[in-house]
């Protein structure tokens, strides 16, 4: 007789469904029903006044002190005990309704152990139970377990309360077939088909408030969505119209400064040098431009240039060939570094850079044939650029200006978080000092 192989893989195959279910299912569910953590109280958010504000809790107050008395009052009566015990009992299961608004599954708990001691002493005690009593309960009990149910099933999942709700019908259903009290189903289906109408009802409002929820966040992820296209588009926008006009008016700068000096008979070197100087800075600045253009276009800060390749931008190390620059354009430059130079955020050395090449900028505009003084110096967790200039002498041509740069500069420093100072020093001096927070060193 020959064996199914596939025989003696179905048992491993359903033992190894059923230890998937346990930890998928079982396991979950269980850390849910011994989850006795607070969680916050429910309001009414949208009130203005305080009162209404925490109208919940006091109507949970209200209903409890409704049940105790008439509570302990039918206990007593049907048990025909002496006060202390009903009101204990009917504290108990009253209880549980301010508390499921702060512990819902300690406060479910505590409603259906409440439930239990009741119909034990009416066997222990030999008292039939009434007719038309919501077995096991007591009237202001069934009322207190159902609202309970209620309560704790909107504040936790799904599966929880559905759980919670045939948890309860189990424990009524064993009190009733193991003490067999006369009527003993009828609070049971009762309870069944009150608390599970409740259930739908609300499980039917959850859904809806949910998928609400989701289509407003669907909504806010589209806005978001429409307004980073318009930006793209807009941003697109300005990069074509900076093309066309600024690399449109260098480049006409660049070939200008490069035929310039064939236009005059044996032109002099500082005339050459000069022309040149203005062609590579132009030819620089159309670099930069189509850079800064292209990240405009893709949003990318690693944008590629027109020839494929990533043009790097610059960092302090490029701080050499912004000064030789400068100096070509007639300025005289000193420069100082205090502290050890080492490696910085690239963030860093690049708002350095252009808050340096800004302030030397403003100089030429403003202050031509000026001493200018750079000085950079390395903290332990901060960076200090600082760029002065002599006063302005009074045959040197000013050029206007927007006054845009300075807050360039300001909005550099602060992205930051460091701060700028722009400002006429006591001996008469301009200013403009940058501290820029680094970080600790590595070696630090």
């Amino acid at each position: 007789m020959t064996s199914d192989p596939d025989s003696a893989q179905r048992p491993s195959s359903a033992r190894a469904h059923g230890v998937q279910w346990w930890v998928s299912v079982i396991r979950p569910l269980r850390g849910e029903l011994l989850d006795f953590s607070s969680r916050p109280l429910p309001t009414l958010h949208r009130a203005r006044n305080r009162v209404l504000r925490q109208l919940p809790l006091v109507l949970a107050g209200l209903f409890t002190l409704y049940l105790v008395v008439p509570g302990a009052d039918v206990v007593a009566e049907r048990l025909q005990m002496s006060w202390p015990v009903p009101v204990l009992l009917a504290c108990l299961q009253a209880a549980s309704v301010p508390l499921s608004l702060a512990r819902p599954v300690a406060a479910w708990w505590l409603s259906l152990v409440a439930m239990v001691p009741f119909p034990l002493l009416l066997v222990a005690l030999g008292v039939p139970p009434a007719g038309d009593t919501p077995w096991p309960w007591t009237e202001p009990g069934f009322l207190a377990h159902l609202v309970v149910t209620l309560v704790v099933a909107w504040r936790v999942s799904a599966r929880l309360f559905v759980t919670q709700w045939l948890l309860t019908l189990l424990v009524s259903g064993v009190l009733a077939v193991v003490l067999r009290p006369q009527g003993a189903g009828q609070g049971l289906y009762a309870f069944g088909i009150l608390s599970g109408v409740g259930l739908l009802l609300l499980a039917a409002v959850r859904g809806r408030r949910e998928a609400q929820r989701q289509l407003r966040r669907q909504e806010k992820l589209t806005e978001i969505e429409r307004f980073r296209r318009t930006l793209l588009e807009e941003r697109a926008r300005i990069a074509r119209e900076l093309h066309d006009v600024v690399a449109h008016h260098m480049s006409v700068v660049a070939v200008q400064a490069e035929a310039a000096p064939y236009l005059v008979a044996d032109p002099p070197e500082a005339m050459r040098e000069s022309f040149g100087s203005i062609r590579h800075n132009a030819l620089a600045a159309l670099t930069e431009l189509r850079h800064i253009l292209g990240m405009m276009r893709s949003g990318d800060p690693g944008a590629r240039g027109e020839d494929g390749k990533y043009v790097p931008q610059p960092t302090l190390d490029n701080l050499g060939e912004l000064v030789g620059n400068v100096r070509a354009a007639g300025l005289t430059v000193e420069t100082d570094i205090a502290g050890t130079p080492r490696p910085l955020p690239h963030h860093v050395e690049l708002s350095a850079f252009r808050i340096t090449q800004e302030a030397l900028s403003n100089v030429l505009r403003h202050a031509p044939g000026a001493q200018v003084r750079v000085e950079l110096a390395y903290g332990e967790a901060e960076l200090r650029v600082q760029v002065t200039n002599s006063p302005v002498t009074g045959t040197a041509q000013r050029q206007s200006g927007t006054g845009h740069g300075v807050l360039g500069m300001r909005e550099r420093a602060s992205m930051l978080g460091g701060t700028l100072h722009v400002g006429r020093m006591r001996d008469g001096w301009f200013e403009v000092r940058a501290l820029l927070p680094t970080g600790r060193s590595e070696d630090s």
